[in-house]
């Protein structure tokens, strides 16, 4: 029987237009994303709702982690969908030190609606 320690949570909420309006500045999406994300965003057509709920993803991260953006970088946490549509992460940099010292699991959860974006992160062990 396999033992995951559950160690912290983090959730985050936002709101639609204010992503939307993000994406009107060029270097939105450079500062906070990696280039495997772009990319993604780019093969579906820069889906507000996509973009939305990876932002939401980086900032529950942050916050189950503990140290917000201090230690880690927003570009140093990818987030992509598998062949199902569930979203998982890819760590670099600080984050994936971080993810390695510690024995991090991220599980991660997604959805949207019209008007907002939310992400749910469990860090288990």
């Amino acid at each position: 029987m396999s033992s995951n320690l559950f160690i912290r949570t983090g959730t985050a909420i936002i709101e639609m237009k204010r992503i939307k309006k993000s994406c009107r500045n060029k270097r939105f999406l450079s500062n906070y994303f990696s280039a495997d994300e772009i990319r993604f965003f780019v093969a579906h057509k820069l889906s507000t709702a996509l973009i939305a709920e990876n932002f939401c993803v980086k900032i529950a991260v942050a916050k189950a982690i503990g140290t917000g953006f201090r230690i880690i970088r927003a570009q140093d946490i990818t987030v992509l969908r598998d062949r199902l549509g569930s979203p998982f992460i890819i760590t670099e940099g600080n984050a994936k030190k971080l993810e390695q010292r510690e024995g991090y699991v991220f599980n991660v959860s997604v959805d949207h609606s019209r008007h907002y974006a939310v992400a749910s992160v469990i860090i288990n062990r």
